[in-house]
């Protein structure tokens, strides 16, 4: 079985939420883009847009558009100018397929990025750069910059990022007959989408796909015939959709041994103009054609296959294109061909074999690096659990401390008013018994005076004045009494 070149699924995916791409260099558009506040948001459209135009736009005066490019840069004074520079210059050398170069200037862009510490650009300069050694087959070097790529993810808390890394991780995984693992990324990655509610349906049409990619690979009818039920029914996402469903289609022919209908199928794809047609198609009809027994078709596919320089750097897949030519030629009867060919298989198998051990060592580094990350999320929702019980501890002491003040507040008060009471108690009491009795004293010794006396008018006369002045000498304490009682109600 073949693997497919993700590189050309996953590049688009990367976009983000890019509705539509311009096709020209705009200056305009890059002002716009340059006179924005946030400096994040400026380098994730600035990174679009690079996109849209020299990766995805139409090859027209690119060169007289990285100038202009710089130019605005300079203008704007934007920070990382060079690393702009640097990853335009490498998407340049991709596009004419010069793949060392364009690894060059990737590097460069990401000392550059180092340098700014821009966890952003390391992210996204490390996954293009996963990318380029996907494609030239070296496979050790793009997983360890698809692990770098997903450290800086996390580091940024993105998980939609998060969730492209472990799409891109899971690929090699496949690429290498690795499934179950590839399944496993693929699956975090969906979990990822739900548990941040990311309403990204393009995100989860290419995780269907993929997955239903490993399970025919795995002969397993079931779930390929749940994958691609789920793509039938899905209602949004990218223009590949129609691909997906297309080719998950013929795929169940496949694995039905429906060899002719999956030929007939194949074929009517390749002047299908909404289905891209590629070398996945041109193996898997290579492999129809043999398990067809029509033999010469499936040998002029797999030749036409082995002359394309695109497989010079996979031998997974050159594996099972020398198998096919060996089977083709011991059914034929010509032994030695048959050797040969199988001879070439046993040689790109060492080579796959070799590659799978380098994948497995740095599988182990991820697994290790998730652990850690793990880890460190762990410790960091621990760090944060323990400062909100320090604090609820800190607000309950003080919560305790402000109400005992209070009690012993309302205490202390309560005692100073049996204190002031006691003491407006005791004055009255004097007062009564000094002022008020004295007063009334007087006036019962001059009445008893005048009860007493023959004349009691000229006596009367005589102590009138005396009389007078304890009356009002006692309405005066009365008053006195009366004014104490009404502030002690006060109070």
């Amino acid at each position: 079985m073949f693997k497919k070149i993700y590189v050309i699924l996953l590049w688009p995916c990367l976009a983000f939420h890019l509705k539509a791409a311009p096709l020209s260099f705009k200056p305009d558009s890059v002002t716009t883009i340059l006179k924005l506040s946030n400096q994040n948001l400026k380098e994730r459209r600035l990174i679009n847009y690079i996109r849209s135009i020299w990766q995805e736009g139409p090859a027209v005066n690119l060169d007289g558009a990285k100038t202009e490019f710089d130019k605005l840069l300079v203008d704007y004074n934007m920070p990382n100018k060079a690393a702009f520079n640097y990853f335009i210059e490498s998407i340049c050398q991709n596009r004419v397929l010069h793949i060392k170069e364009a690894e060059n200037w990737l590097v460069r862009a990401i000392d550059e990025a180092e340098k700014a510490d821009d966890h952003y650009l390391l992210y996204t300069f490390f996954t293009h750069l996963g990318f380029l050694q996907t494609y030239a087959g070296n496979t050790i070097n793009a997983v360890s910059s698809f692990r770098i790529a997903k450290k800086e993810a996390i580091t940024l808390k993105d998980a939609y990022l998060e969730v492209l890394i472990d799409i891109n991780i899971s690929d090699i995984y496949y690429r290498n007959n690795l499934y179950n693992q590839s399944l496993f990324y693929l699956t975090q990655a969906l979990w990822l989408i739900n548990q941040h509610r990311l309403h990204e349906q393009r995100l989860k049409n290419a995780i269907y796909y993929n997955k239903a990619e490993n399970y025919f690979r795995m002969n397993n009818i079931d779930s390929l015939k749940k994958y691609n039920a789920m793509l039938h029914d899905a209602s949004s996402g990218t223009f590949r959709l129609y691909g997906y469903r297309k080719r998950t289609d013929y795929y169940l022919q496949l694995l039905y041994h429906n060899y002719q209908p999956a030929i007939k199928a194949i074929t009517a794809l390749q002047t299908d103009t909404l289905y891209r047609y590629d070398d996945t198609d041109e193996q898997n009809l290579a492999d129809a054609y043999y398990n067809e027994g029509i033999l010469d078709s499936a040998k002029n596919i797999v030749n036409r296959l082995l002359a394309n320089k695109a497989q010079n750097n996979h031998p997974e897949i050159k594996l099972h294109l020398y198998r096919v030519l060996g089977g083709i030629a011991e059914q034929r009867g010509d032994y030695k061909q048959a050797t040969y060919n199988f001879k070439m298989a046993m040689l790109q198998s060492e080579d796959h074999i070799s590659r799978l051990t380098q994948v497995g060592n740095i599988s182990a580094e991820i697994k290790t690096d998730e652990m850690e990350g793990t880890y460190l999320h762990k410790e960091e929702v621990y760090q944060r659990q323990r400062l909100w019980l320090i604090l609820l501890v800190v607000v309950a002491i003080f919560i305790i401390v402000t109400i005992a003040m209070f009690y012993r507040n309302i205490k202390q008060r309560r005692y100073y008013e049996r204190l002031l009471f006691t003491s407006h108690q005791e004055e009255l009491a004097f007062i009564n018994s000094h002022e008020v009795r004295r007063h009334l004293s007087n006036i019962l010794g001059i009445v008893d005076i005048l009860k007493q006396s023959d004349d009691k008018c000229a006596d009367y006369l005589q102590i009138e004045d005396y009389l007078m002045t304890a009356a009002q000498e006692l309405d005066t304490s009365i008053k006195n009494i009366s004014e104490k009682l009404d502030r002690q109600h006060e109070a």
